[in-house]
């Protein structure tokens, strides 16, 4: 079972969405016209690849998770997308998969191998491709005053790991940042489902928590209590895609 094994059942619903403001806006941005064909590396349980399905001929995910594959399916299922999700390590599947595009990495560039990663997206991305660092994450500024308290509960016990940042990633490879596409959103939700976020993090998962959750759910809705209203709090997202292309591309 791989870490993310016991985080499939809160990734797809508890994680801060990208929302489909989003996904259309960099798709205006970078001119998708639905001739385009894109992979979604580390897809998870499918958010990236199913956002920018109607707007590609043709996405393919990869994860190396089964139980996260088999999520991603069902959920493009369920959105009436046509997503073809594999099983297994991007750098082992490249030389397969043919060239694309676009390519897209959520909260992956950590779990990469940096070397076998870069050579294989020089494989995979085409002359002119882009590759799209996306992440989403509730706002930091005092917009959302709930978040000090979740991060918190969040990080009682957490197993931390060491993050690679995108720009050592790319460091000595032959992609460079062109911009940064953002949209911001707010919707407000149960308190409840900040306690399933921290469920969907590798770093805080019921594998690891273990007979510690039931505990971890009562400290976050005594902690949120102050901010909720009849128990909705408003989460205020930003969603950014950080693009990628060749050096020297014109």
């Amino acid at each position: 079972m791989g870490r993310f094994a016991s985080t499939v059942a809160y990734y797809e619903n508890a994680r801060p969405p990208y929302g489909a403001a989003f996904f259309a806006a960099v798709a205006r941005e970078l001119g998708f016209n639905r001739s385009q064909r894109l992979l979604d590396i580390g897809a998870g349980p499918g958010l990236l690849a199913i956002g920018f399905a109607p707007y590609c001929s043709e996405v393919v995910g990869v994860d190396p998770e089964p139980a996260m594959v088999e999520a991603a399916r069902s959920a493009g299922a369920r959105a009436g997308v046509a997503v073809e999700f594999i099983d297994g390590r991007f750098e082992n599947l490249a030389a397969g998969l043919g060239a694309f595009d676009g390519v897209t990495i959520g909260r992956a560039i950590h779990w990469l191998d940096p070397g076998p990663a870069r050579t294989a997206l020089d494989r995979v991305v085409k002359p002119l491709g882009r590759i799209l660092v996306c992440h989403a994450s509730s706002v930091d500024d005092g917009r959302n005053p709930w978040l000090g308290a979740f991060k918190a509960i969040r990080n009682r016990g957490r197993d931390d790991r060491p993050k690679r940042d995108r720009d050592i990633f790319f460091a000595g490879g032959p992609f460079v940042p062109r911009g940064t596409i953002s949209v911001e959103t707010a919707a407000k939700f149960p308190v409840e489902r900040l306690a399933d976020r921290i469920l969907s993090m590798s770093t805080s998962s019921p594998e690891r928590l273990g007979d510690n959750v039931p505990a971890m759910r009562s400290a976050m809705r005594e902690a949120l209590a102050s901010f909720a209203t009849e128990g909705q709090i408003l989460d205020i997202v930003e969603a950014q895609a950080e693009v990628f292309e060749r050096a020297g591309k014109q």
